[in-house]
């Protein structure tokens, strides 16, 4: 007998439907285009004044299918870029405390994005006039949520990765959000989940902050495990400001929403595409549906 619920009764990332939307032709572009506006949403709640939350170009290319040898578009999509309005006291949103996570990894960004220095220290000039190009104001963060197609082995793997160390060599903070556990991370010092390699995590969200400079920059990596609640976390904006983002809020908002939540999250069952979990994260989950299915008996 079947075993639904319209709420998400993972902790954190669902992975029921989480495995569905990686295996499912054109499931993953649409929840991708809903998380997108639900996360705006939040943000824009909790933002300092004089900044706001805006749809915008993401830095990845539409071949969300990829892996399924599908969908080979190659136009930009919306992610989220928050924009400061103009010079403001520096403030602080306070939404939530940032969620206490066990899996915190501090890097390089030199550790993680080739950020050469240009050919024999040349300069460039570039030229901006107030008012001009977008009224929004000046790019301050980003935020990718990331698609099959633009990790590792993907057809539009290259070209995230030169446009992401573009974005933050213009000093962008980036915010990567990552619950495609069926691929490597785009971090490569990072080990591959599913590996043999210990210390894997199948979902993270990376914080680059490319302050002072890209080459002296840092990003914070929370690793996110199966049974684990999807954190809020302070992101950086200009200056000493910071927003808190309840990623979690944002994810369940999505979910809630999803066409997809009835014919994918079935609790009498285990996840489809269960040998993409490590042994141990298999564990987890049964254990998990294990409570899930006695609350369901009560």
């Amino acid at each position: 007998m079947p075993l639904l619920s319209e709420h998400n009764l993972y902790p954190g990332v669902n992975a029921h439907l989480n495995s569905f939307l990686q295996i499912t032709r054109g499931a993953w572009r649409s929840f991708h285009s809903e998380q997108i506006v639900d996360l705006g949403r939040l943000i824009r709640r909790n933002l300092p004044s004089g900044y706001v939350a805006a749809m915008d170009q993401s830095l990845q290319i539409t071949a969300f299918d990829d892996d399924l040898g599908i969908g080979q578009e190659k136009q930009l999509v919306p992610d989220v870029t928050i924009y400061e309005k103009a010079p403001v006291a520096s403030t602080t949103a306070s939404a939530k405390p940032t969620t206490a996570h066990p899996s915190v990894l501090s890097l390089s960004l030199t550790q993680i994005i080739d950020l050469p220095d240009d050919e024999d220290g040349l300069s460039g000039v570039t030229i901006y006039q107030a008012g001009e190009g977008t009224g929004l104001g000046r790019p301050i963060t980003r935020f990718e949520l990331l698609s099959a197609a633009n990790k590792p082995g993907g057809s539009g793997y290259a070209h995230y990765e030169a446009k992401r160390a573009e974005a933050l060599k213009a000093g962008l903070r980036l915010v990567e959000i990552d619950y495609l556990h069926h691929r490597a991370s785009v971090i490569p010092v990072l080990p591959r989940y599913g590996g043999q390699s210990q210390g894997a995590y199948p979902y993270m969200i990376t914080i680059h902050d490319p302050r002072p400079t890209p080459a002296q920059g840092t990003a914070s990596v929370y690793g996110i495990g199966v049974d684990q609640a999807i954190p809020t976390l302070n992101v950086p904006l200009a200056g000493a400001d910071h927003v808190a983002v309840d990623f979690g809020a944002a994810y369940n908002t999505t979910f809630e929403n999803s066409p997809f939540v009835s014919v994918a999250v079935d609790y009498a069952v285990d996840p489809p595409a269960f040998d993409k979990f490590t042994p141990n994260d298999q564990a987890k989950i049964r254990t998990l549906l294990g409570r899930i299915r006695v609350a369901f008996a009560q």
